[in-house]
C-alpha cells in the first residue's frame, strides 16, 4: 500500500504500528505509531483492534518486517491489515511528521 492510501485509512481511524525494534522506534517513528516488534506480535494481539484498519510498516521498502507481520496477522484472523511498503524513510521523504521517545 502506498502513501496516499496510508493516509486515508489514518484519517479514517486506522491504526500504525510499527514493528521494528524498541530501540528503533524510540530514536524515530510515524507520529502517533505504537510499537510491537515482529518478534512480539504474538503476545501483544490485545493491544490490536480487529474492528478498525491496522497499518505495519518498518524502516524502508527494503525491510521485510512489515511483510511478515502483516502476513502473521493476516493468519491470526485480522481481516483489515495493511502493509505500509514505503516505512519510516518513505515517510519522512515525503515530510510528514515523525517522533521520537
Amino acid at each position: 500500500m502506498g502513501l496516499e492510501e496510508a493516509l486515508r485509512l489514518i484519517e479514517n481511524g486506522g491504526v500504525l504500528v510499527d514493528v521494528r525494534s524498541r530501540s528503533s522506534y524510540i530514536k524515530e517513528h510515524i507520529k502517533g505509531a505504537i510499537n510491537i516488534p515482529l518478534e512480539e506480535i504474538d503476545s501483544n494481539l490485545d493491544k490490536l483492534p480487529r474492528d478498525k484498519p491496522v497499518i505495519v510498516y518498518c524502516g524502508s521498502v527494503k525491510c521485510n518486517a512489515s511483510y511478515l507481520a502483516a502476513r502473521k496477522l493476516a493468519a491470526l484472523g485480522f481481516g483489515n491489515i495493511y502493509r505500509f511498503v514505503d516505512g519510516l524513510k518513505g515517510w519522512k521523504d515525503k515530510g510528514l511528521p515523525v517522533e521520537s521517545g
